[in-house]
């Protein structure tokens, strides 16, 4: 007996594995190289970021410490860079970075080179250094609090930090106006919260993996740091700075893979529906 021919109904339903994992493929590639621009709405600790930031007064130092590995480059590098873009846009706002991850002045080193600080005619050690990696976290962050230098003498190159006129004046945490931490390491999230703004009141802003957020939030509602965000809300920041980067990119990929899964549930309960009504089975 001659198999009966298949309905549109059976074709939706089957459609081959590779042809779904395909146009997955596709939603992920194409935003990567050709970004969209979806809507993307601004949370409220996002935006509390961007105004902590723009109401820093000319001649404000900032502290940062660039806290996070290798792994946690992907999510928390765009926020990253779409931050140093937004205080160098303001003008006279002065950069001192630190590290308490050992890969953290080459992950630094790789931020850099994708801001490009000379577009706003920021020079080294005039207007932005890194002072270098500084073990032992909580200890460093009391140390470089106390006095910078008593704690190193050199920049994450070698070169004694007298030689720079960016730290004339510059020495402990009275000298900054804001901290702000990129990690992926509960140690320095919360070591900052201790070392600096139970001591010194610096207002703080965090920066963590999306999976840390609710840990860090109790001390945002207590007050003790200004905002906590994720880096997977680094295309937030973008938009805010008007510096398109990876994370509008990465936005538009998350975008577009829910959209296409979305599509795929219609299509099945398409085919469900269809044959159930056709009088096929089910």
């Amino acid at each position: 007996m001659a198999a009966q021919p298949k309905t549109i109904w059976d074709r939706l339903e089957d459609i081959p594995r590779e042809i779904l994992y395909g146009l997955l493929l596709i939603t992920i590639i194409l935003p990567m190289i050709y970004p969209i621009g979806f809507p993307v709405p601004i949370s409220a600790e996002v935006q509390r970021w961007y105004n902590t930031i723009d109401a820093l007064p000319a001649g404000s130092v900032v502290m940062i410490d660039f806290g996070y590995s290798g792994g946690g480059e992907p999510e928390l590098a765009p926020m990253a860079v779409a931050v140093y873009h937004h205080l160098f846009k303001k003008g006279d706002i002065k950069v001192v970075t630190m590290s308490t991850s050992i890969e953290g002045p080459l992950l630094w080193e790789k931020a850099m080179l994708e801001l490009n600080p000379a577009q706003y005619g920021k020079q080294y050690g005039v207007d932005y250094i890194h002072i270098g990696y500084i073990a032992n976290v909580e200890a460093a962050m009391a140390a470089v609090g106390k006095s910078i230098s008593a704690t190193t003498t050199t920049d994450y190159k070698g070169t004694p930090l007298s030689q720079y006129s960016i730290m004339e004046g510059v020495d402990n945490a009275a000298d900054f106006a804001l901290l702000i931490c990129y990690t992926t390491g509960g140690d320095q999230s919360e070591g900052w919260v201790r070392q600096w703004y139970t001591t010194y009141q610096t207002p703080y802003l965090s920066c963590v993996l999306a999976m840390m957020v609710p840990t860090m939030l109790p001390y945002q509602k207590a007050g003790q740091i200004v905002s906590v965000t994720s880096g997977a809300q680094a295309g937030q920041m973008e938009l805010l700075v008007e510096v398109p980067g990876r994370g509008i990119k990465s936005a538009d990929v998350i975008t577009m893979t829910h959209l296409l899964c979305i599509a795929f549930v219609v299509v099945g309960n398409i085919a469900y529906f269809g044959k159930k009504f056709s009088g096929g089975k089910k």
